[in-house]
């Protein structure tokens, strides 16, 4: 999706930190107020109070204090400029025009959180020696690669807003997540309907990761689930129609799985259509219903312009069944820019398999944060003081206006996250008493009961929180940066932040990053 009404969009930097904040209503405030750490759930309704920590933090407000993965120092805070001089609310010269009765207020948006081709899509490119061209998306990076924030209680969602210095003058590095609640067990019953493409061009590496693919999700069934299957290539096949699971590991699934062969061109508009029809035929209310697409991206048969093929997904969307999009690739033939806008468009995941054993991975161990929603139509919204504006932004779209900027889903047991840099005027109007306050509002998936929740807190006291979660969130931005650019320089800085963030090396995730990072071409 295009962002729209983008306020300074600029090219993205590494930012990170997440830190917690606290409901009013949360037990344990005093002592989480008392250490720094901060943590809101939202109350009993889904409505957190936004509790303000007190006390006063000293931080430097200057920048380029901050060490790879360290997230700035704390120093003395910035001195009131006495009166009549030139720095001041409405005296500093590069604060010019902005009003200082007025806080900046924006919304923001990221990707469904639980698409994530673009990392895997590149890991693939890597290993074969290939740099990764354009169209990465950095929040793709975000949602792969995993930050711990701890899970509040069902049906609530938690904010963790976690703040630094950046590498300049007047800078600040916001990131902010927004971590919905563990995946509940057992689920509500399913109705899967596949869409498998079966071309000819499949039969380059990508018809066996389809296999897995359809293996993964199959070991997920159970008892009830209705599960129904189109074959495409120029025409379509219906293998299984309303077909009724006997628990994981289906027998007839799997038998349809290994049966699949690979000839002929691709309609891939119509295998939607197809695939449609019979998801629409067994849709079950109270069910979980998606429509699973794997294909290799090719459309060289029928309708292939990819928004008339989205399309056929936002209608769906209306019915409440939404998109699933695996890519099968292989990486050197793949169209990542049409499965990417046809998935956008389905309101559902989208994953990339470089190899048959990420499935099991991606679709088996992380089978709720790709298949389910714990909150509907997730709007963020960002509230700052006068003098700070958004510079640099990792999400998909922000803008003034919340119309302009679409809203979505978060997946159980997951977290979006949302990194930027803050820039102010004039390092010397800024005030450690002042606040950033953050709200989150959705609405149940199934009842549409709107929920809210919301965190306000001191800047100063986030710059001396907890900044755990800092150095993987700079690293994660980092690198997908650098693979954007494929600048030698840009990639030994984000092996560097990788490395360093790693502490005892323990993190298999950022191992595996700065592996990567080392094999491009240009590194």
């Amino acid at each position: 999706m295009i962002g729209r009404a983008k306020i300074g969009l600029g090219a993205l930097l590494l930012t990170g930190l997440a830190i917690a904040a606290c409901s009013s209503s949360d037990e344990s405030a005093s002592a989480d107020l008392a250490s720094g750490s901060y943590a809101n759930p939202g109350d009993e309704n889904g409505t957190g109070a936004g509790a303000t920590s007190t006390g006063t933090t000293s931080a430097t407000w200057g920048g380029g204090q901050g060490g790879a993965g360290q997230g700035g120092s704390a120093a003395q805070p910035p001195v009131e400029p006495a009166p009549g001089s030139d720095a001041g609310a409405g005296g500093a010269p590069a604060c010019a025009g902005l009003d200082p009765s007025k806080p900046v207020t924006l919304y923001l948006s990221s990707d469904d959180s639980n698409s994530m081709g673009s990392p895997v899509y590149a890991r693939e490119l890597l290993k074969r020696g290939i740099a990764p061209a354009g169209g990465l998306r950095t929040y793709e990076f975000l949602n792969y690669y995993r930050i711990a924030y701890p899970a509040p209680a069902a049906p609530k969602l938690a904010i963790f807003p976690e703040l630094a210095q950046g590498a300049a003058a007047g800078d600040l590095d916001l990131q902010i997540g927004i971590r919905s609640f563990d995946a509940i067990h057992p689920r509500r019953p399913m109705t899967i309907t596949f869409v498998l493409d079966t071309s000819g061009s499949m039969g380059n590496g990508g018809l066996e990761r389809e296999r897995a693919a359809v293996k993964a999700i199959a070991s997920q069934l159970a008892e009830g689930d209705v599960v129904s299957m189109v074959l495409w290539n120029t025409s379509q096949a219906v293998v299984l129609s309303g077909h009724a699971a006997i628990g994981p590991n289906d027998p007839t699934v799997v038998g349809a799985a290994n049966a699949l062969q690979a000839d002929g061109s691709t309609d891939l508009s119509s295998g939607l259509v197809t695939g449609y029809g019979l998801a629409q035929k067994h849709y079950g209310a109270g069910r979980l219903n998606r429509v699973i697409l794997v294909s290799d991206g090719g459309a060289n048969a029928g309708v292939t312009d990819a928004d008339l093929i989205g399309a056929n997904s936002k209608d769906a969307d209306k019915e409440g069944i939404y998109l699933v999009g695996i890519g099968a690739g292989p990486a050197d033939g793949y169209n990542d820019g049409l499965m990417n806008t046809v998935t956008d468009k389905g309101r559902g995941a989208y994953v990339y398999l470089d190899e048959p054993a990420e499935a099991a991975r991606v679709l088996g161990d992380r089978f709720d944060e790709v298949m389910e929603v714990a909150a509907r139509g997730v709007q963020v919204e960002l509230v700052m003081p006068w003098y700070l504006e958004l510079q640099k932004f990792s999400g998909e779209q922000y803008s003034e206006n919340p119309a302009e900027v679409e809203p979505q889903h978060l997946a159980p047991s997951d977290a979006m996250v949302f990194d930027q840099v803050l820039h102010a005027c004039d390092p010397a109007v800024v005030k450690t008493d002042d606040t950033i306050k953050i709200t989150a509002r959705w609405q149940e998936p199934m009842t549409r009961e709107k929920m809210e929740t919301s965190v306000e807190v001191k800047l100063g006291d986030l710059i001396s929180g907890p900044k755990e979660r800092l150095a993987k969130g700079k690293a994660i931005v980092a690198y997908a940066e650098a693979l954007k650019t494929g600048a030698h320089e840009a990639l030994h800085a984000a092996h560097d932040l990788a490395v360093a963030a790693n502490e005892g090396g323990k993190d298999l995730e950022l191992g595996e990053i700065a592996g990567l990072i080392a094999m491009h071409p240009a590194y």
